[in-house]
């Protein structure tokens, strides 16, 4: 266990295998908080054993086929009724509870506090609290769902605990360096040029959208992030001559909130109106006709 282990062997060993010395660390967070837990309630421990193969590549293809043993889904026994009328796997029953081990997640959360923010990555500076338990859109916190077949396969209804959710973010990490290896050496560039695609180096400032806001209103990001999340209409009046935004109007309709369901039909009529102007200010007018009324 990398738990109970001094700094200097996690170093030996770091040098003996293919993962690095920040990776034995964060496992071994890992699974010293949930020793620590286990004071409290029976927590299960991964037995992951890190290749010694002498060549990197081929010591972490071991290490990715020990992984996918060792987090996928535990099946009940072919001869159990139980697998005929309540699922191939045993514990496949909701978000809160480890499709591998069966710990009880919200539990364990409950008991030792929230053991997957002190596993921190190494390269990112983020926790796996962070990569896998918010939604990367709204960045509300929701349940990781493991998967059938690990990376692949249908969507289940349980989870992985802090240990085993670790082991599958290297296994992401040790996937990626394998097919980035894969591409650099086995001519994939030549496929691609057979298939007719081809790669063309653009500037990267020439495809980042430039930001015209005024350093004095950077402070009122967050505040913005805020009505566009709550269906707030912000309405940008540009300048007809120059294109640039000239008014900014924020709008708070009773109307919206009253209903109860804060309905985005007032964003929608004023974006519509707003498109309505500018097709008006676009339009030629035309040119001014002589008049023969009341000549003889």
């Amino acid at each position: 266990m990398l738990g109970n282990k001094p700094q200097n062997d996690l170093l030996t060993l770091a040098a003996q295998t293919q993962m690095s010395l920040a990776q034995m660390q964060q496992q071994a967070t890992a699974q010293a908080a949930m020793s620590n837990a286990s004071s409290h309630i029976e927590v299960p421990q991964v037995n992951f054993y890190p290749s010694r193969h002498s060549n990197p590549s081929k010591a972490r293809r071991q290490d990715i086929k020990q992984a996918y043993r060792l987090l996928k889904p535990l099946k009940r026994s072919i001869f159990s009724p139980r697998r005929w009328w309540g699922g191939k796997y045993r514990y496949n029953t909701n978000t809160m509870r480890c499709v591998v081990d069966g710990c009880d997640v919200e539990y364990l959360l409950r008991m030792a506090g929230n053991i997957y923010e002190q596993v921190i990555d190494e390269e990112t500076g983020q926790s796996l609290f962070d990569i896998y338990m918010k939604n990367p859109v709204t960045g509300e916190n929701e349940a990781f769902i493991a998967r059938e077949n690990v990376t692949s396969g249908r969507k289940l209804k349980g989870t992985y605990c802090p240990e085993h959710l670790h082991l599958y973010h290297l296994l992401t990490k040790w996937l990626k360096e394998d097919e980035k290896e894969e591409e650099e050496t086995n001519g994939t560039l030549k496929a691609k040029l057979r298939k007719g695609v081809s790669t063309v180096v653009v500037p990267i400032s020439s495809i980042k959208k430039k930001d015209n806001t005024p350093p004095i209103l950077v402070k009122y990001e967050p505040f913005f992030q805020m009505l566009k999340k709550d269906n707030i209409p912000v309405t940008h009046f540009a300048n007809s001559a120059t294109g640039a935004n000239d008014l900014v109007m924020i709008v708070f309709d009773m109307r919206q909130f009253q209903a109860g369901n804060n309905s985005r039909l007032l964003f929608d009529a004023l974006a519509m109106h707003q498109s309505q102007q500018q097709q008006q200010q676009n339009q030629i007018m035309p040119l001014p006709t002589q008049s023969n009324e009341g000549s003889m």
